[in-house]
């Protein structure tokens, strides 16, 4: 009796520390706050990159080559071009491409943020959208005030 006790009662153990253990898992596999925020900042880059982009064409569109605001918005093409090749697939994220978009991503570039911390990573899409946020404004400088 005593025996079939010990048994019972080394097995409830066992079985609340593979609990207790397996709770702790779940729990560590949350992403951390600077990762969420890592990724709200990099989904929210990319929005405001398309509005951008579209905000530019348009642009372009009605503004004639002989003007003088044709080059700077070329020059901010550029920029943006450069600038779009920063902002690539964050580690642990899904795809999110519409239909019809070009799926491309950077692999090495992806594997490279590996590396990174979740602070390294908050800090990195920070400054990748305070670049854009530079795009965007010296574009408003260039729109013609209503």
């Amino acid at each position: 009796m005593k025996s079939s006790i010990t048994t019972l009662t080394l097995s409830i153990s066992v079985l609340c520390f593979v609990l207790l253990s397996s709770c702790s898992e779940e729990h560590s596999n949350e992403p951390s706050e600077a990762r969420v925020n890592a990724i709200a900042l990099h989904d929210d880059s990319g929005r405001l990159a398309k509005e951008f982009h579209v905000k530019l064409a348009n642009q372009f569109a009605v503004t004639e080559i002989t003007d003088s605001s044709f080059m700077k918005l070329a020059e901010l093409d550029a920029r943006y071009v450069i600038w779009s090749k920063t902002l690539v697939k964050l580690p642990g994220t899904a795809c999110n491409h519409e239909e019809g978009e070009h799926h491309h991503h950077d692999h090495a570039a992806e594997a490279q943020l590996e590396n990174l911390s979740d602070e390294e990573l908050l800090e990195l899409q920070e400054a990748i959208q305070a670049e854009l946020m530079l795009l965007i404004n010296d574009l408003d400088l260039l729109l013609p005030r209503k």
